[in-house]
């Protein structure tokens, strides 16, 4: 499964980012970027995780995951042909 991250501006300020690891998370971003228009100043980046990194500790027990974290990278929106855009 994929995790994608919109990074969300208006009028060239960052608002923030969205970031899915569902099923369905291509329909969250598809809804997120309609919500948006560009008439109204917003702008979006898509990154996709490719890959993760990974934060173990060995122990007596085996080992154990103590954190991970997506690597992304970006996406260009038209570059993903399943999403419905606006």
């Amino acid at each position: 499964m994929k995790i994608y991250r919109l990074v969300i501006y208006r009028h060239d300020r960052l608002l923030g980012h969205f970031d899915s690891e569902m099923p369905w998370a291509e329909t969250a971003v598809g809804d997120l970027l309609r919500l948006l228009p560009a008439q109204q100043g917003y702008r979006a980046e898509l990154f996709v995780a490719r890959s993760e990194r990974r934060l173990l500790e060995s122990g007596p027990q085996g080992l154990r995951l103590l954190s991970r974290e997506p690597a992304f990278e970006p996406l260009a929106v038209g570059e993903w042909p399943s999403l419905p855009l606006p």
